[in-house]
């Protein structure tokens, strides 16, 4: 057991390395897109979901290269990327190439995310596959919280002073809530425009103090708070005010230099990761489909001793016959290999498009619309990595005596519940805590369902022969449902608002329930074999 809890952990840093880059961006999202001056949705969404490009090129191209190179090189070969991408990402000096390297890191998440559990369903019994395949999704977890620590901690080492943190969270609120009102009869703003605390700190000189007076005419705003009068349009240009904040908040510590270092700082685990690649030995499927027996049981023999290597590799032969091994990677789409493939191409779709990764990517967004300041929007994004690491552990003890399937329905029922509350709170205008609450709940439901049992399941219904390749499209098919998730999401908020976005989402995972009951199958303590051929036949 000791040593497969070791090639396993060292293969799924893999997925740490895919969990750390795929959420560094939301800590360091505020900042990177002052400095480049992303204003459009468009370029925002791009910025985001570029690197998601990335994986798509990776997972499309790595799965015949795994059957031919084995899985273990090609993850040598991630992790140089993501240390290039890291370290690139970290220093780029124009928006295009820091496009550019997050491309790169991209590719590197593609292939890991592909290879990795793969290589750990190959070579865990069947008994304890689901808790170490879970691994990778645990690893993945630990990533993304590890990225939410690290920008946290970058963020406070020269925290934003508090006046910006307000006044910028102030211009953004302005600017929804005008967005919405449409009382602005006779040229005055309503009283509710400001919060309590927001007035107060108006009156008390806390904010709103040094800003020119085509900006801000504090003296009449003053007054007109004091006296309960309507807002004079006139003393607020909201769009200049925004402007100016936003100004301050790029000329930080942060909005310099932190968010680099937020990006550079992964170059460390993805050196250790290249590392541990040497001391991790080939599959022992794959080892068998290139007729190296002998090599193959000499594995298999350390993992289980003699009497499990001779039954598993005759198991492994069985699948493996001489027709099999020369089977062309055409076959994924023939039958009944494609109807095999439809199902993981859903799957893994459907983890996506369940709308979890809009709230790990946009939570800077989600949060601020719900009126958080900068501080407050970094340490939401910690509490959040803690609540999906902590549930991850509950999904891995659960998976293997529950079963692969009741999680999927739970999950997804979980998720439709929180998704068409966090909507209803935008819709009604109880944000704030609200909010958070609501999207802790999303988190803690996917972290202890979808989440690892997804990877588990494309990881162990494809057959020997082709399962390099098939993984390889369905997570390619995970990378262009994130891809399009990410790229769409900003474009939603603005035309559908918040809560008509999340409504969307509920809707997908009410479709996910029908279909998940009617076309997953059972795959609980049954070797890969058992499953090939209950599913081909």
């Amino acid at each position: 057991m000791g040593f497969i809890l070791f090639i396993s952990l060292s293969s799924a840093l893999g997925g740490l390395l895919f969990g750390y880059d795929l959420l560094v961006i939301s800590g360091a999202k505020q900042f990177y897109e002052l400095h480049f001056n992303l204003d459009s949705p468009v370029l925002q969404g791009w910025a985001v979901s570029s690197c998601i490009v990335g994986c798509i090129i990776g997972a499309l191209g790595v799965g015949k290269a795994a059957d031919r190179y084995g899985r273990v090189k090609l993850l040598m070969v991630s992790a140089l990327l993501f240390f290039i991408s890291a370290i690139g990402s970290g220093y780029a000096p124009s928006f295009h190439q820091f496009i550019a390297y997050r491309l790169l890191g991209g590719i590197g998440m593609g292939m890991a995310s592909t290879l990795s559990p793969m290589y750990i369903a190959e070579i865990s019994p069947a008994r304890y596959r689901g808790r170490f395949v879970s691994l990778n999704q645990l690893t993945i977890v630990i990533g993304i919280l590890l990225a939410q620590l690290i920008n946290y901690q970058i963020s406070e080492y020269h925290p934003v002073p508090q006046r910006i943190q307000e006044e910028c969270a102030l211009a953004a609120d302005l600017q929804i809530k005008t967005a919405a009102q449409s009382n602005t009869e006779d040229n005055h703003y309503s009283q509710d425009l400001f919060t309590e605390s927001q007035r107060q700190a108006i009156l008390n000189e806390e904010i709103l103090t040094d800003l020119p007076v085509e900006i801000v005419n504090t003296a009449e705003l003053r007054s007109a708070l004091r006296s309960s009068d309507p807002i004079p349009v006139s003393s607020i240009d909201l769009v200049a005010l925004r402007k100016y904040t936003n100004q301050e908040l790029k000329q930080t510590w942060n909005g310099t230099t932190g968010w680099r270092l937020m990006f550079a700082a992964e170059a460390i685990p993805a050196g250790l990761f290249f590392l541990l690649m040497f001391f991790v030995p080939p599959s022992p499927r794959w080892l068998t489909k290139q007729s190296r027996d002998d090599e193959a049981y000499g594995v298999l023999e350390r993992i289980g001793g003699s009497a499990y290597a001779t039954q598993t590799l005759k198991e492994i032969e069985a699948t493996l016959d001489k027709e099999h091994k020369q089977l062309k990677a055409s076959a994924v789409f023939q039958r009944p290999m494609s109807k095999i493939l439809l199902v993981g191409i859903f799957i893994a779709v459907f983890q996506q498009w369940c709308g979890i990764n809009v709230i790990f990517n946009y939570a800077p967004d989600i949060f601020r619309d719900a009126g958080f300041t900068v501080s407050g929007i970094m340490f939401s994004l910690v509490i959040i990595g803690l609540t999906n690491m902590a549930f991850t552990f509950v999904g891995m003890a659960t998976i293997d005596r529950l079963g692969r399937k009741p999680l999927m329905l739970i999950g997804s029922a979980g998720l439709l519940i929180s998704h068409l509350a966090i909507g209803w709170c935008y819709y009604s205008g109880n944000t704030g805590w609200y909010v958070v609450a609501f999207a802790l709940l999303a988190v803690a439901v996917f972290a202890a369902t979808l989440g690892p049992v997804a990877w588990v399941l494309i990881s162990e219904i494809f057959p020997n022969a082709i399962r390099g390749v098939a993984m390889s499209i369905a997570v390619l098919s995970l990378w262009v449902a994130n891809f399009i998730l990410s790229f769409t999401f900003p474009i939603l908020r603005d035309s559908l608002g918040p809560a008509g976005t999340f409504w969307t989402y509920a809707g997908i995972c009410l479709v996910g329930i029908l279909y998940i009951r009617s076309h997953i199958p059972e795959t609980k303590g049954k070797s890969l074999e058992q499953i090939e051929t209950e599913l081909v036949s």
